[in-house]
């Protein structure tokens, strides 16, 4: 999202490491608006992954990361850190253990969590600001990720009794061969197939009530935003990196595949400077996040750097065949999707360290789901006969998509 590139195209293929300055192989989004004039201020997770400059922050707040020059709550409030993290302390690897995914209601203030001490910052910063300059504003929460320690009061938005749950696929074992085995797979199926109804329902009530914080965080921004006259004219884009499983698909929690409830992100674009003709509709073209990139630059009347490829989601005429994600969690394999309205296609390679050299030869393994007649992609029709066809021209597609996302030299040697 920041340079307009895939991780094939980058290297970058999991969470860390992440890459220097000096290997960066496009200009950060940031970096971009403030060479254009604006002032740009970041609070909140970047996840570069690596020790590195702010990328063209001005102003810059996170809670934890290693961004030189921004000030982080684990230094200047960090007995307020402390109490975060006391709280969390056994929910395990990025609190996402079983005992992270359940939860609690929080006994810690809203500006001693991560996401309320960012939000707070941020509201301090708007309600101070005093420049004539336009405003590049990222704002960007860990939660809902896990874990489920949600503020006091926001649970008090759903019954218990009434929360439903994933239902199971009728399988005495993983169906998933692209992200079987992966991201503490024993663990999960081990604890939730004897997990209570309980224990279920907490689960998913208070993912809900902690998506529900995060929407109010946003709400108060946008009105802080308003209140000073900064959404006059501006474009506001609401896009998250991952969704979250809840236990679809015999017990599958967080991301780690390339199923809907995963890979399918929400992507709100709204604002005064939204073209008219954009405005409250539901556009079904696929869209991926390599698109914020050259749609924003765009509107900013920023020039964009050749060979990205996104497009500008406010140019009609732009279109892809489908939407591509890839997943890279096992060592000498490659997974990618080709998804259309209808159908998902999901391949299986013996990675290659440059993703434009796959050919069909490279194929090992694969998935196809009919999303209009199996929506939780429990039935797997790669091997049927019927949509042979279908998956032969998918196929050809996205090997194709795969020969346009070569690796993109760093800037430092072109």
């Amino acid at each position: 999202m920041m340079l307009g590139l895939y991780p094939n195209q980058i290297g970058i293929l999991r969470n860390e490491p992440g890459l220097a300055d000096e290997y960066l192989p496009s200009i950060p989004l940031p970096q971009l608006f403030s060479d254009a004039g604006y002032e740009t201020a970041g609070f909140g997770k970047t996840h570069w992954g690596i020790e590195c400059s702010t990328r063209g922050f001005q102003t810059r707040y996170a809670s934890e990361l290693r961004e030189e020059g921004a000030i982080l709550m684990k230094d200047v409030d960090p007995i307020k850190k402390q109490h975060y993290d006391d709280e969390t302390k056994d929910y395990g690897p990025g609190e996402e253990d079983p005992s992270g995914y359940i939860g609690r209601t929080s006994g810690i203030p809203e500006n001693e969590h991560r996401d309320g001490w960012v939000l707070e910052k941020c509201i301090d910063y708007l309600e101070q600001r005093n420049d004539e300059r336009p405003l590049f504003l990222y704002l960007s929460f860990m939660k809902p990720h896990a874990g489920h320690n949600v503020p006091i009061d926001y649970e008090d938005h759903y019954d218990l009794e009434e929360t439903t749950y994933a239902e199971q696929p009728p399988w005495e074992k993983d169906q998933s061969p692209h992200a079987s085995n992966i991201n503490r797979r024993e663990k999960y199926i081990d604890f939730w197939k004897n997990a209570t109804v309980e224990q279920w329902k907490l689960m998913t009530m208070r993912y809900y009530a902690n998506c529900t914080w995060i929407d109010d965080m946003f709400g108060r921004a946008l009105h802080t935003l308003r209140d000073k006259g900064l959404l006059d004219n501006a474009l506001i884009i609401y896009v998250s990196d991952h969704g979250e499983m809840l236990g679809e698909r015999f017990y599958r929690f967080n991301k780690y595949c390339l199923y809907e409830s995963s890979v399918r992100v929400p992507i709100i674009i709204s604002g005064t400077a939204l073209p008219v003709e954009m405005k409250q509709i539901v556009d079904n073209r696929p869209a991926e996040l390599v698109d914020i990139y050259p749609t924003l630059l765009h509107t900013a009347g920023i020039k964009i750097p050749e060979n990205v490829p996104g497009i500008n989601l406010f140019n009609k005429e732009e279109n892809r065949e489908a939407s591509f994600c890839s997943l890279h969690e096992r060592e000498f394999e490659a997974s990618f999707m080709w998804r259309t309205i209808d159908y998902k296609l999901i391949l299986q390679f013996e990675r290659k360290p440059d993703a434009s050299n796959y050919k069909e030869s490279d194929i090992i393994g694969g998935e196809f789901y009919d999303l209009q007649n199996d929506a939780q992609e429990w039935v797997d029709l790669y091997g049927n006969k019927e949509f042979i066809e279908t998956k032969k021209i998918m196929t050809k597609q996205l090997i194709n998509h795969l020969k346009r996302v070569a690796p993109v030299m760093p800037l430092k040697n072109h």
